[in-house]
């Protein structure tokens, strides 16, 4: 949603913080598996929730809906860091070559 201003942004923001109290009690496997204080889960799926305001597009979906998808999917991604992957991980560098060959069809 392309708000005309933060304090736009804020105030709906601070209007749906009951759906982060929902998800968390709604899924406290989830909250366990993070391995992080409650308020520090808090916080995060907050700052979610500032970005998919942000975001929101109400072509696609109902404020709500997006809102509860998109604190889901932090509250997974928080949950599974190991399983995201990273640059920085050797087994998921791939060797330039490799690329080349496959992309241009160079042998």
């Amino acid at each position: 949603m392309k708000t005309n201003t933060i304090a736009e942004r804020n105030r709906i923001v601070e209007t749906h913080l009951w759906c982060i109290d929902a998800v968390m009690q709604a899924c406290p496997k989830a909250v366990r598996k993070t391995h992080m204080e409650r308020e520090d889960v808090y916080q995060q799926l907050a700052l979610r929730m500032v970005q998919a305001v942000d975001r929101y597009d109400p072509v696609k979906a109902g404020l709500v809906e997006y809102i509860f998808a998109e604190l889901k999917a932090e509250l997974h991604d928080c949950a599974a860091p190991a399983q995201r992957p990273t640059l920085m991980n050797p087994g998921n560098i791939i060797p330039f070559e490799a690329v080349r060959q496959c992309c241009l069809g160079i042998a």
